[in-house]
């Protein structure tokens, strides 16, 4: 589980990652997972799980479900203690 936040569409993003993927791009962080634990993306099951034209909103969206999703291998993103009670977490 990955979960991520842009501005372009999810078309867009998926077709960036597979060229990361292809082209072993050290930047790209699902290329790094994917490479380094032998993973294969199942990029015909991408969905989108909220939609906020702020970038903000965005990033603290995506924080909130990879520190709340135990299988997201996302980096975490620390949120303060009044979310995590927020979430009863």
């Amino acid at each position: 589980m990955y979960y991520g936040q842009t501005e372009r569409s999810l078309n867009t993003r998926i077709v960036e990652h597979k060229k990361a993927m292809a082209s072993f791009d050290q930047n790209s962080k699902v290329a790094n997972h994917a490479l380094h634990f032998n993973h294969n993306m199942d990029f015909a099951n991408v969905k989108i799980i909220c939609f906020k034209a702020n970038y903000h909103e965005r990033l603290f969206l995506e924080a909130w479900h990879s520190t709340f999703d135990l299988k997201a291998e996302n980096d975490r993103i620390l949120l303060s203690k009044a979310y995590k009670d927020i979430a009863g977490a």
